[in-house]
């Protein structure tokens, strides 16, 4: 059973939003390592009861997610292999 399997169908359509948007971002800026990790994260939110997903954009939940594991794995540093700036991820999803 994929992770995917296992949401809510309360929050299968935020997970499927949120998350098309995160791929994207990765196979952009980031890897397929990242983007596996950044679906836990979402799982993990989806799965939540209430779910914080149910409420605000999917644009900004992206980003917000990117941003964290952005933070945790020091990805704005440029000695890593991939980095990002912040500006650059802020940018991609639309939010300031």
């Amino acid at each position: 059973m994929s992770a995917a399997e296992r949401i809510p169908r309360a929050t299968a359509d935020k997970f499927g939003a949120i998350t098309t948007l995160t791929d994207s971002f990765c196979a952009k800026q980031l890897n397929e390592e990242y983007r596996a990790l950044i679906h836990r994260v979402v799982v993990n939110l989806a799965r939540k009861r209430p779910s914080p997903l149910l409420n605000g954009k999917e644009n900004v939940w992206a980003a917000a997610v990117v941003h964290a594991v952005d933070r945790v794995n020091f990805l704005d540093d440029p000695s890593q292999v991939p980095h990002c700036k912040p500006k650059i991820l802020y940018e991609f999803f639309g939010v300031a």
